[in-house]
């Protein structure tokens, strides 16, 4: 490698990290609503599975991100209380996605 490739090589990387931290921001807007969603679901004693299971399947797409776990999580315990067994599939979906 060559100092010209070491260059291209280093804007490169930077290019590439600003590209990431701009993309996790973004997708960062989309948590306020879904933890709007989340406290609702919550604040309601809402046993509504499909509901649960859909807002869970929107906060997983942002975990491949490296954003939402802490609010995963959270409706992850309540929905426990709600459908144990539901529960249990999400709970290996988290275990996948955070391996």
């Amino acid at each position: 490698m060559n100092m010209s490739d070491t260059s291209e090589f280093d804007n490169l990387s930077k290019e590439l990290s600003e590209f990431i931290r701009q993309f996790r921001e973004k997708l960062g807007t989309y948590l306020p609503p879904l933890r709007n969603a989340v406290d609702n679901i919550i604040a309601q004693e809402s046993s509504d599975t499909n509901a649960i299971g859909s807002l869970l399947d929107s906060i997983s797409s942002l975990m491949y991100a490296g954003i939402g776990h802490q609010l995963y999580l959270r409706l992850l315990e309540y929905y426990k209380t709600v459908d144990s067994e539901g529960a249990d599939f999400y709970w290996r979906l988290y275990e996948e996605i955070t391996e």
